[in-house]
């Protein structure tokens, strides 16, 4: 008896006869040594004599009958195995009185079964639940697979619709599942109804929920026109949002669903239906608000990034820990807690243009200053002119995405959003990078003075000031497959619940521990560089003008200098610190014009000490004129005897 024997083979062949395919085990007989990986392998303990299971990755185990979810791992017996022809996925064998299958929980197996259980159903409560084991066994999958949890989705509310669209009479039918409950009832009698809205009952699931379950009233009219016989209504609620949440949502209610029979849709109701939602936690952080939202469940599969959580359509009602949802349409609800970064859509309308003509200038003359760097050789010896110019050049690549952002999220093509905020993120944390430069250097010029001499100055600043940003960016991009950071965004508008879809970074963690962080870090350092080297100007002007006619005007220029500084370090940007909330819509106006226009103001920075330059190197000339001129005698004076001799 061989020290190790397999009994169970994902392959579709024995251990003995081995196949070249990728997800075959390879089996020394005489080490016992397997070289990789397979769901599920059977070990004989030598000394015990016992069969062990030990499974090694995730699986879905369905059994007939449908009286085994999950396997026991010291449970496993001598079963004889039967391999599904033309599948590296799939095997079977028989265990106590079921015969089970088991699937690999990856894309192509899984995605295959979800299809055939739609497209050839049964019954629909045995589905359902055969989509819930199957979405819990392979809780991986579904986690990290934003297609494969839209296809789940979709596939439930296909079972669900199923399920409702099954005439009844009399008393409502009731579906327990381990993850949701399910109430179906029909409506008659609608005509002698005495108010215009009919209250619907949502299922208890747990005991603990009972006193959190939504109240639901749906109107007549919305009904009227549904023969009686298919008049059938369901309300779903589940015991977890979490398959609703794709962008860290914060969920503070139930998650309900309302279905109609007839393959009919609730949508532009002319009476809104009503949910009463209680909150399960009622303490809401400072700077959040309640919103009622619905899950926009119909986007397109392909773009699991346009799918998400939205206001349009609801509006949101709070009396104390209840929350009433009035909205004219009927998919999943839920009350979540959003942050309170919303903007009246005439502010948005002002921001917008402010923004768009201060980007278009700043692209303009960003792009005029690089020209005027690379067609005059002088401004390239100087290293300050060569990192103004690296900024200008962060500058504009900031400004053209930004401009081409809301243009980009209208397209709704996934890669195109994404190229979008990709190019965002680099480019802003290039600008912060290059301000960064900026303040080491004026600090290397103006306060260090001496030993400010490095070999290949500007190519390392160049590799800190384009690398870093690129290995920022290019690590985001590489963990897309386990968690997307960049896609499309929504902004919404407080006064109309509206929202704008921009291209941006989607995870609300991701953008706090890196833009933020980032910034922050680069906005102390530049304050602190910009304070030292103000007194360092204060000090000069003190011991400088002594006795001079014109300190005014000289303090004035101080005073220009030290603004000029504060936007070339882009100590502007530390406005968004004041920025957040409506009472401070102030702030966000004068963080708007600054930055947006910051491009154009480094130009006239980059003019206004290129004049300087040209003044000091004409002041120079003359000067050296002068002195070439006093200092050289005629011949006739230096040799004044020469004549003699002519």
């Amino acid at each position: 008896m061989f020290p190790l024997h397999l009994l169970l083979l994902i392959s579709g062949t024995l251990a003995m006869n081995c196949s070249n395919s990728d997800d075959t085990f390879y089996l020394d007989t005489t080490t016992g040594e397997i070289s990789m990986k397979n769901i599920l392998i059977t070990i004989i303990d030598k000394a015990e004599e016992n069969l062990k299971c030990v499974w090694v990755i995730e699986s879905y185990i369905e059994c007939t009958p449908m009286n085994v979810t999950s396997i026991n791992l010291t449970d496993c017996q001598t079963v004889p195995i039967s391999v599904v022809e033309n599948s590296t996925n799939k095997l079977i064998f028989n265990m106590s009185s079921s015969t089970c299958e088991v699937t690999k929980c990856t894309g192509p197996p899984v995605t295959a079964l979800m299809r055939e259980i739609q497209d050839h159903p049964s019954e629909g409560p045995k589905d359902l639940k055969r989509v819930l084991n199957m979405r819990n066994m392979c809780a991986d999958l579904f986690k990290n697979n934003r297609t494969m949890r839209m296809m789940f989705i979709g596939v439930e509310r296909y079972l669900v619709h199923k399920m409702v669209n099954v005439s009844i009479t009399g008393e409502p039918v009731y579906y327990h599942l381990s993850d949701l409950a399910l109430i179906v009832f029909n409506l008659t009698n609608l005509t002698s109804a005495d108010d215009k809205m009919v209250k619907i009952k949502a299922p208890e699931l747990l005991s603990e929920h009972n006193s959190y379950i939504p109240e639901t009233w749906i109107p007549i009219d919305a009904l009227q026109n549904i023969p009686e016989e298919k008049r059938t209504v369901g309300v779903v609620t589940y015991k977890s949002p979490n398959q609703f949440l794709f962008k860290e949502e914060l969920v503070r209610t139930m998650v309900i669903r309302i279905e109609v029979g007839g393959g009919r849709q609730l949508e532009n109701l002319t009476t809104p239906l009503k949910m009463k939602f209680k909150l399960l936690d009622p303490i809401i952080p400072v700077n959040y608000s309640l919103s009622c939202q619905y899950f926009n469940e119909y986007g397109n599969i392909s773009l699991p990034d346009t799918v998400f959580w939205k206001t349009d359509g609801c509006v949101t009602k709070i009396n104390d820990s209840v929350v009433e949802c009035i909205c004219s349409h009927a998919t999943p609800f839920a009350v979540l807690l959003i942050a309170d970064l919303s903007i009246d859509s005439a502010h948005w309308q002002v921001l917008s243009y402010i923004s768009y003509i201060g980007c278009g200038l700043s692209a303009f003359f960003t792009a005029v200053s690089f020209l005027t760097y690379v067609i005059t050789t002088n401004s390239r010896v100087d290293n300050a002119n060569s990192i103004h110019v690296s900024l200008s050049g962060a500058l504009f690549l900031l400004n053209t995405s930004f401009l081409l952002n809301e243009w980009g999220a209208s397209l709704g093509i996934r890669g195109v959003c994404i190229f979008i905020a990709v190019a965002i993120h680099y480019s802003l944390l290039s600008c912060f990078t290059w301000m960064a430069i900026e303040a080491v250097h004026l600090y290397l010029l103006l306060v260090k003075v001496f030993n400010t001499y490095y070999r290949h100055y500007m190519a390392k600043l160049s590799a800190i000031g384009w690398g870093v940003p690129g290995i920022i960016v290019g690590v985001s991009l590489a963990v897309k497959d386990i968690k997307p950071l960049y896609g499309p965004t929504e902004m919404t508008m407080a006064d109309t619940n509206q929202t704008n879809t921009i291209c941006w970074i989607m995870d609300i963690p991701f953008f706090y521990s890196m833009n933020l962080a980032y910034f922050t870090i680069i906005f102390v350092l530049n304050s602190g560089i910009l304070l030292t080297v103000t007194t360092r100007i204060c000090q000069l002007q003190r011991y400088g003008s002594k006795g001079k006619p014109g300190k005014a005007s000289l303090a004035w220029k101080d005073i220009g200098t030290v603004l000029g500084l504060t936007c070339l370090l882009g100590i502007t940007w530390g406005l968004a610190f004041l920025s957040y909330g409506y009472v401070n819509l102030p702030i966000l106006y004068l963080f708007s014009i600054f930055n947006s226009l910051q491009g154009f103001f480094i130009f006239l920075w980059i003019c206004g000490t290129a004049r300087k330059d040209r003044e000091r190197v004409a002041n120079t000339k003359s000067t050296s004129a002068a002195l070439n001129t006093s200092t050289a005698k005629p011949k006739e004076e230096m040799f004044p005897g020469n004549n003699r001799y002519q």
